[in-house]
Protein backbone atom coordinates (compact mmCIF):
# COMPACT_ATOMS: atom_id res chain seq x y z
CA UNK A 1 0.00 0.00 0.00
CA UNK A 2 1.38 3.43 -0.93
CA UNK A 3 1.66 6.14 1.68
CA UNK A 4 1.28 9.86 1.16
CA UNK A 5 1.16 13.04 3.23
CA UNK A 6 -0.64 16.26 2.50
CA UNK A 7 -1.51 19.50 4.21
CA UNK A 8 -4.31 21.95 4.48
CA UNK A 9 -2.04 25.03 4.50
CA UNK A 10 -4.01 28.10 5.53
CA UNK A 11 -3.53 31.82 5.77
CA UNK A 12 -6.12 34.58 6.19
CA UNK A 13 -9.08 32.17 5.88
CA UNK A 14 -7.79 30.66 2.62
CA UNK A 15 -6.16 27.37 1.57
CA UNK A 16 -2.93 27.04 -0.41
CA UNK A 17 -3.49 24.82 -3.45
CA UNK A 18 -1.32 23.51 -6.29
CA UNK A 19 -2.50 23.29 -9.90
CA UNK A 20 -1.09 19.99 -11.13
CA UNK A 21 0.73 19.68 -14.43
CA UNK A 22 -1.40 19.10 -17.50
CA UNK A 23 0.17 15.71 -18.18
CA UNK A 24 -2.24 12.85 -18.97
CA UNK A 25 0.26 10.38 -17.48
CA UNK A 26 -0.28 11.63 -13.90
CA UNK A 27 -3.29 11.31 -11.60
CA UNK A 28 -5.69 14.27 -11.80
CA UNK A 29 -3.88 16.28 -14.50
CA UNK A 30 -4.67 20.01 -14.66
CA UNK A 31 -6.59 19.83 -11.36
CA UNK A 32 -6.07 21.69 -8.09
CA UNK A 33 -4.76 19.63 -5.18
CA UNK A 34 -3.47 20.10 -1.66
CA UNK A 35 0.29 20.36 -1.27
CA UNK A 36 1.83 16.96 -0.54
CA UNK A 37 2.96 13.67 -2.02
CA UNK A 38 4.20 10.14 -1.57
CA UNK A 39 6.59 9.02 1.13
CA UNK A 40 10.06 7.99 -0.04
CA UNK A 41 11.83 4.92 1.31
CA UNK A 42 12.48 5.11 5.09
CA UNK A 43 10.65 8.45 5.32
CA UNK A 44 8.06 9.20 8.01
CA UNK A 45 4.79 10.93 7.09
CA UNK A 46 5.92 14.22 8.65
CA UNK A 47 9.31 14.06 6.91
CA UNK A 48 7.53 13.51 3.59
CA UNK A 49 5.21 16.43 4.27
CA UNK A 50 8.08 18.79 5.08
CA UNK A 51 9.95 17.72 1.92
CA UNK A 52 6.88 17.92 -0.35
CA UNK A 53 5.84 21.33 0.96
CA UNK A 54 9.36 22.60 0.25
CA UNK A 55 9.48 21.02 -3.23
CA UNK A 56 6.04 22.20 -4.33
CA UNK A 57 5.73 25.64 -2.74
CA UNK A 58 9.21 26.65 -1.52
CA UNK A 59 7.86 26.87 2.04
CA UNK A 60 10.01 25.67 4.89
CA UNK A 61 7.87 24.23 7.65
CA UNK A 62 8.88 22.32 10.75
CA UNK A 63 7.24 19.28 12.29
CA UNK A 64 6.00 21.59 15.08
CA UNK A 65 4.00 23.70 12.62
CA UNK A 66 2.12 20.71 11.20
CA UNK A 67 -0.83 19.49 13.26
CA UNK A 68 -1.96 15.99 12.35
CA UNK A 69 -5.68 15.91 11.58
CA UNK A 70 -6.08 12.24 10.72
CA UNK A 71 -5.43 9.51 8.21
CA UNK A 72 -7.43 8.58 5.12
CA UNK A 73 -7.34 4.96 4.07
CA UNK A 74 -8.28 3.59 0.68
CA UNK A 75 -8.09 -0.15 1.41
CA UNK A 76 -5.26 -1.96 -0.37
CA UNK A 77 -4.29 1.26 -2.19
CA UNK A 78 -3.35 4.26 -0.07
CA UNK A 79 -2.77 5.66 3.40
CA UNK A 80 -2.90 9.47 3.35
CA UNK A 81 -1.67 11.40 6.39
CA UNK A 82 -3.56 14.69 6.60
CA UNK A 83 -2.12 17.74 8.40
CA UNK A 84 -3.01 21.36 9.02
CA UNK A 85 -0.40 24.10 8.77
CA UNK A 86 -1.32 27.67 9.72
CA UNK A 87 1.10 30.03 8.02
CA UNK A 88 2.49 33.14 9.61
CA UNK A 89 2.61 36.34 7.57
CA UNK A 90 6.42 36.28 7.39
CA UNK A 91 6.32 33.00 5.41
CA UNK A 92 4.09 34.35 2.63
CA UNK A 93 7.03 35.96 0.84
CA UNK A 94 8.65 32.52 0.45
CA UNK A 95 5.80 30.94 -1.50
CA UNK A 96 6.57 30.22 -5.12
CA UNK A 97 5.95 27.33 -7.48
CA UNK A 98 8.39 24.51 -6.90
CA UNK A 99 9.46 21.59 -9.05
CA UNK A 100 6.03 20.42 -10.16
CA UNK A 101 2.69 21.89 -11.06
CA UNK A 102 1.62 24.97 -13.00
CA UNK A 103 0.94 27.40 -10.18
CA UNK A 104 0.09 27.77 -6.52
CA UNK A 105 -2.50 30.04 -4.95
CA UNK A 106 -4.73 30.69 -1.95
CA UNK A 107 -8.49 30.14 -2.18
CA UNK A 108 -11.47 30.41 0.14
CA UNK A 109 -13.56 27.31 0.86
CA UNK A 110 -16.31 28.83 -1.30
CA UNK A 111 -13.91 29.35 -4.21
CA UNK A 112 -12.70 25.76 -3.89
CA UNK A 113 -16.25 24.48 -4.43
CA UNK A 114 -16.22 26.13 -7.87
CA UNK A 115 -12.77 24.89 -8.95
CA UNK A 116 -11.63 21.82 -10.86
CA UNK A 117 -10.20 19.71 -8.03
CA UNK A 118 -8.70 16.24 -8.10
CA UNK A 119 -11.35 13.53 -7.78
CA UNK A 120 -10.76 12.47 -4.16
CA UNK A 121 -10.18 16.04 -2.96
CA UNK A 122 -13.35 17.22 -4.68
CA UNK A 123 -15.54 14.53 -3.14
CA UNK A 124 -14.01 15.02 0.31
CA UNK A 125 -14.26 18.83 0.21
CA UNK A 126 -17.93 18.66 -0.79
CA UNK A 127 -18.82 16.04 1.81
CA UNK A 128 -17.01 17.72 4.71
CA UNK A 129 -17.26 21.39 3.74
CA UNK A 130 -18.42 22.42 7.25
CA UNK A 131 -15.39 20.78 8.87
CA UNK A 132 -13.05 22.44 6.38
CA UNK A 133 -14.64 25.83 6.94
CA UNK A 134 -14.20 25.31 10.68
CA UNK A 135 -10.43 24.94 10.26
CA UNK A 136 -9.91 27.48 7.50
CA UNK A 137 -12.16 30.23 8.86
CA UNK A 138 -12.24 29.57 12.63
CA UNK A 139 -8.97 27.66 13.16
CA UNK A 140 -10.83 24.86 14.96
CA UNK A 141 -10.26 21.17 14.19
CA UNK A 142 -13.40 19.10 14.70
CA UNK A 143 -12.42 15.60 13.59
CA UNK A 144 -16.03 14.45 13.55
CA UNK A 145 -17.02 17.23 11.15
CA UNK A 146 -14.06 16.14 9.00
CA UNK A 147 -15.24 12.53 8.80
CA UNK A 148 -12.65 10.97 11.11
CA UNK A 149 -13.52 8.39 13.75
CA UNK A 150 -12.27 8.36 17.36
CA UNK A 151 -9.00 6.80 16.14
CA UNK A 152 -8.41 9.57 13.61
CA UNK A 153 -9.24 7.36 10.62
CA UNK A 154 -11.47 7.93 7.61
CA UNK A 155 -11.89 4.90 5.35
CA UNK A 156 -12.79 5.67 1.73
CA UNK A 157 -14.57 2.78 0.03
Amino acid sequence: MRKSSGALITYDKKVLMLLRDNNPGIPDPNCWQLIGGYLEENETPIEALIREVREESNLRISEYEAIEIGKFIIPEKLEYFFYWVKLSEDKLKDIKLGNEGQKVGFFSVEELSEMKLGEIVSVYFQKFKDGLKNIVENEIIDKGLLGFDENGLYVIK
